[in-house]
């Protein structure tokens, strides 16, 4: 079941993404050689028109052929219905058009859960500092994020994504809450309150025992590392509660992928970077995890993940770097402030070319961390 819905969550993100071009490209009468279901190989295909509609073998998103999209050939700028004979109007158009895609899905599907639940968020981990510009930010809750190399607290049985609600029947609030309750207590058994905000709509808490280990400066800690977790509450703004969290959602991206450049280039590796990304196997982690949950609210933990990975495939698509359309956009930019003189097309596809091979080497990097995340 999970490898199933895993397939069409992400089948449908990809062929949203790809009708965007697909009709923007019909519209502006460029010839669409293929729209396929699927990666290839080909199973079988229909040809409808100019377009050969395909159901291919691998079961991961779809793709769309456009003729000349990719061909470095003089002769294709002489053919009106290729992509390269365009106008850089219509060819930013195409290019922009899957990233729009993307982003209404996230409006709509994030206007759906929003409005199942009472307008409020599902609980946000924040990693890194961040002021919301729209909804009212309530409750902020202290999460296990990870644990330390000897943690008391995996040892005990607290899972990541457990919030810490008491310790010895005190209530905490945040992070230095935690530490003060704990700094004194090494060697000494405490009682922890936890609730699973993955299963929120439950309501249900759990209590564990655990003794507390000593740092070096004689405290007491229990290894795991936290953040906090907010909701957004959009009571007052309902009409355009899905457009307003989905801003939210892509400005607090912004500031996670510039925070993880800023660790990458510090460190000079791409780990960061690598660490603070889940790849398809890290995805389908999550969607198991959501699957495993009790409640009435599991279809809305899947839509919420729907809608935040379309929101982050339309930002990760939009990034200036070779092979993404944003990158493609660059070059259309260049052409417009050259005065429409277009930059070598062998240059271009070089750089695209170089672009994937970096991008299919860190897909290939956050997958092998992902599996040694499960399997550790």
């Amino acid at each position: 079941m999970t490898l199933l819905i895993f397939i069409i969550i992400l089948s449908v993100l990809v062929l949203v993404h790809e009708f965007g071009h697909f009709i923007v490209a019909k519209k502006n009468g460029i010839r669409v050689e293929e729209f396929g279901l699927g990666l290839p190989p080909r199973v079988f295909g229909r040809k409808i028109g100019e377009t050969v509609y395909s159901f291919n073998l691998l079961p991961f998103g779809g793709f769309v052929k456009l003729t000349g999209e990719d061909d470095t050939e003089v002769t294709s700028k002489s053919d009106p219905k290729s992509f390269v004979s365009k106008s850089p109007r219509v060819r930013a158009a195409i290019l922009v058009a899957g990233v729009t895609m993307n982003l209404i899905l996230a409006v709509v599907v994030f206007q759906f859960v929003l409005a199942s639940n009472n307008y409020k968020t599902l609980y946000l981990p924040l990693f890194f500092e961040h002021t919301f510009r729209f909804g009212r930010t309530e409750t902020a809750n202290t999460v296990v994020a990870s644990y330390t190399e000897e943690s008391a607290g995996k040892d005990a049985g607290i899972e990541v994504g457990e919030a810490i609600i008491e310790i010895n029947d005190i209530p905490v609030y945040s992070i230095d809450d935690v530490k003060m309750q704990v700094k004194d207590k090494s060697g000494k058994e405490i009682k922890v309150l936890l609730m699973d905000l993955r299963r929120q709509s439950s309501g249900e808490v759990r209590s564990i025992n655990l003794m507390p280990l000593e740092d070096e400066e004689g405290k007491g800690i229990i290894g795991v590392y936290m953040t906090k977790a907010v909701t957004l509450n959009y009571e007052d703004k309902k009409i355009a509660a899905g457009f307003l969290h989905s801003y939210n959602m892509l400005s607090y991206s912004g500031v996670t992928f510039a925070n993880l450049i800023k660790a990458s280039l510090d460190a000079h590796s791409v780990a960061p970077v690598s660490e603070g990304i889940a790849g398809p196997v890290g995805i389908y982690s999550v969607v198991g995890n959501i699957l495993s949950y009790s409640g009435p609210k599991v279809i809305l933990s899947l839509l919420d993940l729907v809608a935040l990975m379309s929101l982050s495939l339309a930002f990760l698509n939009i990034m200036p770097f070779p092979a993404l359309d944003g990158g493609r956009l660059v070059f259309v930019f260049l052409e417009i402030i050259r005065g429409g003189k277009k930059v070598s097309p062998n240059f271009e596809a070089n750089v695209h070319k170089w672009g994937m091979i970096f991008l299919l080497g860190l897909i290939v990097l956050i997958t092998f961390k992902d599996v040694f995340k499960i399997l550790s």
